[in-house]
């Protein structure tokens, strides 16, 4: 009982900063998609893409290695000193980015705001390396409450700058507030301080560790982004526009419920590592828990994308609404994804997900450059399949490790499917008594109708739900770690 109340209180405080979170980013998005025009917007999409990536290696190799390594005298010191030399080298590589932007794509503001937003990388890597330091501490409450203040900010100070008329710089004063708010908490937060230490074979093995996965988070980026980039070469800016608009828009409700499952799953599993505990298949009740809420909502969204996108957005946006259908289905991959690969790094398991990324990048830029010329849609429905793919070759692959059995995957099942098939009924139950609402309206009783059918839905399984939830409690929390000389 005690277990799950912590995994309640834990999970709870993850999904509603991360909801607080998502909310403010989707204003922020409401606010640019009505403030710029579809090319600026697309502008700015290109320009973030290499940054993504940038910033994306930061949160793999050191950072999951200071996670799940025991401590030594140098552990801290090693992992700062990696991060340090990776920002180097990336700022490096984003000035040839730079120069080379002028010659592919068509418009100025691409090269302009990657220019202004390379020097964020040092922020970066400072930042990750103090959080890796929290979480090892499992300190996954400071944790959020940081990232909440950090991102309210940011959001706040960017829809400021945009109704003031600062355009896509806006986005970009935004990046640098909440690095900085982020960085001075996280300071804050743990009483272990920034040192870089001495020698350098340490360093060495911790950059041959993550090579794989350095590999990886290059080769998922292609998997995610590359049609973004494809589209903007062949087509234009506008099309990436029109086609990240509709990603940012899904992505918001699912990250709402993926990362902190992917958060409280990573440190979860990594501290049982620690300290030599069996992971079993913990990871699937975690899942069940998200799911049942998360496929609910993607659920929901695809049913009223028709009237919500044009709604939110503005009419110039509705273009995007089966785009935006087309990522409902895709997205809900993304919850298992979040647990599985928690659980293969874990297990040492890099250069296996390596081979299976490589497949799926090569055929992520394939078939959008096959289909580009036939629209954002079909660009979409296509990566998905690619991408949907490797989703299920990692379940397979940590179905095989955990050595789960028939058993376990039909109490998932019988956990989050009840929600979801209210959800279902519910909604279509209304599309047939109320086939004629305004647009308004339409969303305002599409929600309640989902919102009640997922309640009752959640309430026959009340039980599962909660002991899921609550399996997202942690281990004991240990006292945070001392400064190292």
């Amino acid at each position: 009982m005690a277990s799950n109340k912590e995994g309640i209180v834990s999970g709870g405080i993850g999904f509603l900063s991360r909801a607080t979170v998502q909310f403010l980013l989707f204003g922020v998005t409401i606010v640019a998609t009505r403030q710029l025009s579809i090319e600026e917007f697309g502008s700015y999409a290109l320009a973030s893409l290499f940054l993504i990536v940038a910033r994306a290696l930061f949160y793999v190799g050191p950072y999951e290695y200071l996670l799940k390594t025991r401590l030594t005298p140098t552990l801290y010191a090693t992992c700062l000193r990696a991060n340090i030399i990776l920002a180097s080298v990336i700022s490096c590589l984003l000035t040839l980015v730079y120069f080379v932007a002028f010659r592919i794509f068509d418009i100025y503001d691409v090269s302009r705001l990657i220019a202004l937003l390379a020097p964020s990388i040092f922020l970066v890597a400072v930042t990750a390396w103090y959080e890796a330091v929290l979480l090892r501490d499992l300190r996954v409450r400071r944790y959020y409450l940081s990232t909440l203040i950090g991102d309210c900010i940011g959001a706040a100070l960017a829809v400021f700058l945009l109704i003031k008329g600062y355009g896509v710089v806006s986005l970009v004063a935004q990046t640098y507030a909440r690095l900085l708010i982020l960085l001075a908490l996280y300071a804050i937060g743990t009483t272990q301080r920034p040192t870089l230490g001495r020698g350098w074979v340490q360093v060495r093995d911790v950059f041959l560790w993550s090579k794989e996965r350095y590999y990886a988070v290059l080769l998922n980026f292609t998997s995610t982004y590359g049609a973004d980039l494809v589209l903007g070469i062949l087509l234009s800016p506008a099309a990436t526009g029109l086609y990240r608009a509709s990603s940012r828009i899904v992505s918001t409700l699912t990250d709402l419920f993926a990362q902190p499952l992917q958060k409280i799953s990573q440190t979860n599993l990594s501290a049982r590592l620690v300290q030599e505990k069996s992971l079993g298949t913990s990871w699937l009740t975690m899942l069940s828990g998200v799911g049942a809420i998360g496929w609910a909502g993607l659920l929901t969204l695809g049913f009223l994308a028709d009237d919500l996108v044009p709604l939110a957005l503005g009419e110039k946006w509705t273009p995007a609404v089966p785009i935006v259908v087309s990522f409902c289905a895709i997205k809900s991959f993304m919850l298992l994804d979040a647990v599985t690969t928690s659980f293969l790094v874990c297990h040492d398991r890099q250069k296996q997900m390596l081979r299976v990324q490589i497949g799926v990048a090569a055929a992520v830029i394939g078939l959008s450059w096959f289909f580009a010329p036939f629209g954002p849609q079909n660009v979409a429905i296509a990566v998905g399949c690619a991408t949907a793919t490797m989703s299920l070759i990692y379940g397979f692959m940590v179905l095989k490790l955990s050595k789960a059995g028939t058993e376990a995957i039909f109490d998932m099942v019988k956990t989050s499917a009840p929600p979801v098939i209210g959800t279902f009924l519910a909604l279509s139950f209304l599309d047939q008594m109320l086939p004629h609402l305004s647009r308004e309206q339409a969303v305002i009783w599409g929600l309640f109708a989902a919102a009640v059918g997922s309640a009752i839905g959640a309430f026959i399984v009340r039980t599962r739900i909660l002991t899921a939830i609550g399996s997202l409690g942690h281990l004991p929390e240990p006292k945070p770690s001392r400064a190292t000389p």
